[in-house]
């Protein structure tokens, strides 16, 4: 919705001039060009100032807090959806937002998922980054190095949470980085969805981790060499120390696909006879271990959502 509440400021500025005439009936004309001169300068000053106070007022800083502060006193479902499509420059805000960013915006731009992650669970941040408000959202946007990134920071009418930011890289690649309460997840990869790329998730309610590396091809499907990573962490230390050691107990399978984008890895008897297909194996002394999909899944059980290659604004 592109509704926008939009605050006007304009005054009267004076039309009437002051003539002096002198005693004769004949105009003092040192007074009047004076006079002239100087209502001619405050009628500019005052047109200056409100337009400047109009366009402060048409900002999206401006029209986003006059509706934040409606919120506070009467909130309402269609000002928040309002709220939704309003996107502030950074560098726009009061300086305790901006400060606490920083943090994540230098791990973004470094690539550094973990300290990007610990940045956004820190106590404070939804109570600085939605200035103390319970329900609301906040779209920030702000240039990089390699283009613009962008964050969307949400506690919704639920009580849940989100943040999620992109990121443009030296390598031309998007890094993303969303973290919600049962979730946090991440990808590298390119906007188009192709070449090499890497997704990670830790679900926050049971501890499983997965990972994913590889190369998309120009179908968006995996193509070449494959690995995913499987694993449970351990949630007893918090959210943010699972994170970090997310991939401890993991164990990862190997596969390849062909340029179509299907495993190239071979499927045991007994998988085919459960209408099964492996992708992906490891091996563990003689043993020798797969993941599986089934046939119906095909090509579309590697569709970059799939892996967790998608983002907030999709």
């Amino acid at each position: 919705m592109n509704n926008k509440k939009i605050m006007k400021v304009t005054s009267t500025i004076p039309l009437l001039l002051t003539l002096a005439l002198t005693a004769c009936g004949t105009q003092d004309t040192q007074l009047l060009t004076v006079t002239e001169e100087s209502m001619q300068e405050t009628a500019t000053q005052e047109t200056e100032a409100n337009t400047e106070t109009a366009a402060d007022t048409e900002s999206p800083l401006a029209q986003r807090n006059a509706l934040e502060w409606e919120q506070r006193l009467d909130y309402s479902s269609e000002r928040q959806m309002q709220l939704a499509e309003i996107t502030v420059d950074l560098t726009q805000d009061a300086e305790e937002v901006q400060s606490k960013a920083q943090v994540l915006l230098e791990a973004m731009a470094g690539g550094d998922a973990e300290t990007a992650v610990d940045s956004i669970l820190t106590e404070d941040w939804y109570t600085v980054m939605l200035s103390d408000l319970l329900i609301g959202q906040r779209n920030y946007t702000g240039a990089a190095d390699n283009g613009e990134w962008r964050m969307t920071i949400l506690a919704d009418e639920l009580g849940q949470h989100c943040t999620a930011i992109e990121y443009p890289l030296a390598d031309g690649r998007q890094f993303y980085v969303q973290v919600t309460d049962p979730e946090i997840r991440y990808y590298v990869c390119a906007a188009e969805r192709t070449g090499s790329f890497v997704s990670e998730s830790l679900n926050l309610t049971d501890g499983t981790y997965v990972g994913y590396e590889g190369t998309l091809s120009s179908n968006n499907r995996p193509e070449g060499a494959f690995t995913v990573h499987m694993g449970t962490a351990d949630l007893s230390s918090g959210a943010a120390d699972a994170f970090r050691n997310r991939s401890a107990q993991a164990v990862s399978y190997d596969g390849d696909f062909t340029a179509e984008g299907r495993p190239e890895t071979a499927t045991p008897e007994y998988l085919s006879k459960e209408g099964q297909m492996a992708y992906a194996s490891r091996q563990e002394g003689k043993n020798i271990y797969y993941l599986a999909m089934t046939a119906e899944d095909g090509n579309d059980a590697f569709a970059p959502v799939r892996m967790g290659i998608c983002n907030i604004w999709e």
